[in-house]
């Protein structure tokens, strides 16, 4: 199973005592597809067909907050 994930955050002077955060993260920034297991049931015609991912597709998060020194 491989999946990258990544965060960027920058924060911006807004004031002396005053500071605003971007942030941004990425979940399976690759979009890397994990494929799950096969069905093991062998008397089912989807017998040994994968017919779901692992992990999700790709997720990005944006935020931004206001802090005080």
């Amino acid at each position: 199973m491989q999946t990258l994930d990544l965060a960027l955050a920058r924060d911006f002077g807004l004031t002396e005592r005053m500071k605003f955060q971007f942030r941004a993260e990425f979940f399976n920034a690759l979009n890397k597809v994990n494929l799950g297991m096969p069905d093991r049931f062998v008397n089912t015609p989807q017998f040994g067909t994968i017919t779901e991912a692992a992990t999700p597709s790709r997720e990005i998060q944006l935020s931004a907050a206001s802090r005080s020194k």
